[in-house]
């Protein structure tokens, strides 16, 4: 494997914010991208003040 194949193949661990309220557990915890991703969390907001991450980019 050439050293472009491995940078292609690494991966890396982004955990996730953890949520405001602590009555909850974090329904997403992290989440694998490759070396070159970036993440962009998807947040709801409910009118209790309590805010979850839904989905990523």
């Amino acid at each position: 494997m050439s050293q472009q194949d491995k940078k292609t193949n690494e991966k890396r661990v982004i955990c996730a914010p953890q949520p405001i309220s602590t009555s909850a557990p974090a329904s997403v915890l992290s989440v694998e991208v490759s070396s070159h991703e970036d993440v962009e969390w998807q947040w709801t907001h409910f009118s209790n003040g309590q805010s979850v991450i839904l989905d990523t980019k």
